[in-house]
């Protein structure tokens, strides 16, 4: 068997308390909830000859179904995304009666994935679809519980020209299309206007690098326009993208999508610089660390930003329809939005996540999960998708719609996400892909929890180099890799 795994085989003042009640949703669930040598490739099936001819995905199965084919969804999504996604839902059982779906929330991407494994191994009612972020691709092939949802373009002869082809390698894994991009997001700037204006600075002109980030902090906190400058949780996610930024690997392998991960690069340069920078923040008071993996946390960063203590924070495009649904709960806060600055002025890898198909299904169900599939990423859907929410649409012709290029002229917060797409991608053509994802994530975090309670950066960098291994080495052992 391959090594990656036989793809196909089945959220200045005083803040009301409820505009954060919706960030706090969002960032625990869909928003930001971030899970040795060279092996053969995997290859796609040949392109059968019509919608019947491959096994995996026979998407002519729907046509001869005796009655409504009856599926289910497991998502991420809530509060805002949530409302708008189960709309989705309702619009589609209610514009066909072929396919009834049923969509289950299940907590977080972490929450959802954690459910997910543990099904599969009792030997539960696994779902038809499952909504799940980039930290688990690695797992969810090993598992052999997934179609290669590839396997069903080629069965219907799906056209994927509309998809740009940088965000389609994000979802490939040996040239195989293992997931369908849905819930598109990368991280953005979130800062207060009316503190670039009081400190004399340009509030269209936000920092784009980590240079200019110190500079416009040591002015802002050196002009007394606000406490500290940054507010940032311990997330190792926004680390990975500041090395993507850099043009560096996380793993070796082409960040594991020519072979599996077997070694992590966090003593590369690119990382030493990033500890630097972080250290720079963390040594001239700049920085609020608003700690790690709670929902205080998360919003924390938000409502520092709120209460005047900090101009900047980071956090998910997914978290803009909330922020402009509550904007008038901050008052005299100027919120606006900018691209995410790293330590150059490059583009972001792809975030969010995607659809995967899973084996528990019958040629009908496999059918009509694609045909929801296909449904949910038709431009139409993708403009409604996109304008309620933030997420980045997925086709091309999407982000040419009136609707999105009005909504990006009168708020051109939503735009940046998709503009930040344009740069070159992470080595290997996506984000990393890690048998322990989480594991890796989890020695970054601990290593920036490290460093911001005043530890040496070189002793931090290195202990997440030993962690990440240790994590990388433990799980490829377990399964055998």
């Amino acid at each position: 068997m391959n090594r990656h795994g036989l793809l196909g085989r089945r959220c200045r003042r005083v803040v009301v308390l409820f505009a954060f009640a919706g960030l706090l949703a969002i960032a625990c669930a869909g928003g930001g909830d971030s899970d040795g040598s060279a092996q053969p490739t995997p290859t796609l099936a040949a392109t059968p000859a019509d919608g019947d001819g491959d096994p995996e995905c026979p998407t002519g199965a729907l046509e001869t179904a005796s009655g409504p084919v009856q599926i289910e969804i497991w998502h991420t999504m809530s509060a805002t995304n949530g409302q708008v996604f189960e709309a989705l839902i309702a619009d589609y059982n209610a514009q066909q009666d072929a396919v009834e779906v049923n969509a289950s929330f299940q907590g977080g991407y972490t929450d959802a994935y954690t459910k997910y494994v543990n099904t599969l191994r009792t030997g539960g009612d696994l779902p038809d679809l499952l909504m799940m972020n980039e930290t688990a691709q690695q797992q969810l092939v090993d598992s052999e519980s997934i179609v290669a949802i590839g396997h069903c373009v080629d069965s219907d002869r799906y056209d994927l020209s509309d998809f740009s082809p940088k965000l389609l390698d994000q979802y490939r894994l040996g040239g195989e299309l293992v997931s369908m991009p849905f819930q598109l997001s990368n991280p953005v700037l979130f800062y207060d206007g009316a503190d670039l204006v009081a400190a004399g600075l340009d509030p269209d002109a936000p920092p784009r690098t980590f240079s200019e980030l110190l500079d416009t902090c040591r002015t802002l906190v050196g002009r007394s326009a606000v406490e500290s400058c940054i507010a940032l949780d311990v997330d190792g996610s926004i680390f990975e993208q500041w090395l993507n930024m850099a043009g560096a690997a996380l793993v070796d392998n082409d960040n594991g999508r020519t072979a599996r991960a077997t070694h992590a690069y966090l003593d590369s340069q690119a990382a030493t610089d990033t500890y630097a920078f972080l250290t720079t923040l963390r040594d001239e008071d700049l920085l609020i660390n608003t700690g790690r993996g709670t929902d205080q946390a998360e919003i924390g960063r938000f409502l520092a930003v709120g209460f005047n203590q900090a101009t900047f924070t980071i956090g998910s495009s997914a978290t803009l329809g909330e922020i402009y649904k509550q904007i008038g709960s901050f008052p005299g806060v100027d919120v606006r939005v900018g691209p995410f600055p790293g330590p150059s002025v490059a583009g972001t890898a792809i975030g969010g996540g995607s659809l995967y198909l899973t084996t528990q299904t019958s040629d009908a169900e496999r059918a009509a999960a694609w045909d929801l599939v296909k449904w949910l990423n038709e431009p139409d859907q993708q403009v409604t998708w996109s304008a309620a929410t933030g997420y980045i649409p997925t086709r091309v012709s999407a982000a040419d719609d009136p609707t999105i290029t009005s909504l990006w002229e009168q708020r051109p917060g939503f735009r940046v996400a998709y503009e930040q797409l344009a740069g070159p991608p992470p080595p290997g053509g996506g984000s990393p892909v890690i048998g322990d994802h989480l594991g890796v994530r989890e020695a970054i975090e601990q290593s920036l929890e490290r460093l911001y309670s005043g530890t040496d950066p070189a002793a931090a960098q290195a202990f997440a180099q030993a962690e990440a291994n240790k994590a990388i080495e433990d799980y490829n052992r377990r399964i055998g890799g």
